[in-house]
């Protein structure tokens, strides 16, 4: 493929780079980015290889950039009530549900509201959360690959190492923005 210098400025442009900034990261002039992009200047394709290369390279966040450090987590033998009080207190809409070091699933608003049926207080989290309703990804995972997961899943847990050090929601995916 050829890139002509009308795709070149349609390419900056959709990053949100201004000329100057693209020249600051390729390592030339203001100038000589306008040169290039009003085909003016024949460059040498080391040149254009650098510009393409900023142009394209991922800019996207890792998991351990946008989680929730230290998650609140919730024993499967507690009680929902329990659940529903650190949800609560904390703002949260899940959480995840552990039994020592093990991650066993998920408990959601959705996991409570469902059961409003039953005494809350003497029901445990384990016989209420969502079951397979958990993705554990290493903290280096990028966000571009957890992002379609939730359309099915709640959250996304982080682990390092064999310990949860992190949670991704929803509301955490708009740090992004």
């Amino acid at each position: 493929m050829i890139l002509t210098s009308d795709d070149i400025r349609r390419l900056r442009l959709s990053k949100g780079f201004t000329q100057a900034e693209l020249a600051n990261q390729v390592g030339v002039s203001q100038s000589y980015i306008a040169r290039l992009e009003n085909g003016s200047l024949d460059p040498k394709l080391s040149l254009v290889r650098k510009v393409v290369e900023v142009l394209t390279k991922s800019s996207s966040k890792v998991c351990s950039e946008i989680m929730t450090l230290a998650p609140v987590t919730v024993d499967a033998r507690d009680t929902v009530s329990l659940a529903v009080t650190l949800m609560q207190k904390h703002g949260y809409s899940q959480l995840p549900v552990v039994r020592g070091t093990q991650i066993l699933g998920i408990i959601t608003e959705w996991d409570v509201i469902r059961n409003l049926k039953h005494n809350l207080r003497e029901i445990s989290v384990q016989s209420v959360m969502s079951l397979g309703g958990t993705i554990i990804v290493d903290e280096n995972t990028s966000v571009d690959v957890i992002i379609p997961l939730f359309e099915r899943y709640q959250a996304v847990l982080i682990m390092t190492q064999g310990r949860l050090q992190g949670i991704i929601t929803r509301s955490d995916l708009l740090k992004l923005i």
